[in-house]
């Protein structure tokens, strides 16, 4: 008796994947790659905002020390995407940089979890990975 096909989000879940797997979940990173970026960039703006005044005498934001600097929503969304956290030796920019990379390159698998951990609101979710 063959066993009857499971099916997520009207995709036949297949070992290989199929194309329609694959393509399900490329848009679906492309979509939770946008969101994590926008709450990055949010909460970036936001922090660095607290960091400006009229006397400022050319001190950067994104050249102080992260773990003296960054909010804890910016140290949220860090370690949701890289998994492990920053102290001393580490500025702002470097770190954010690191983010910004981990984002573009985290494999599917990794921006599921990237997704749950930051409990984005998404229409779909990932398929084979149940």
């Amino acid at each position: 008796m063959k066993k009857e096909a499971k099916v997520e989000f009207g995709i036949e879940i297949v070992k290989p994947w199929s194309t329609a797997m694959y393509d399900h979940n490329e848009a679906l990173a492309d979509v939770v790659k946008e969101k994590v970026h926008a709450l990055w960039v949010a909460a970036y703006d936001a922090e660095k905002a607290e960091f400006v005044d009229e006397d400022d005498l050319g001190s950067e934001f994104g050249d102080m020390q992260w773990d003296g600097a960054a909010s804890e929503e910016l140290k949220r969304i860090q370690r949701a995407v890289t998994v492990y956290g920053f102290g001393f030796g580490y500025d702002v920019n470097r770190v954010a940089e690191i983010v910004e990379e981990e984002i573009e390159d985290a494999p599917f698998y990794r921006l599921k979890d990237i997704a749950e951990e930051l409990e984005l609101e998404l229409e779909k979710g990932f398929v084979g990975f149940n």
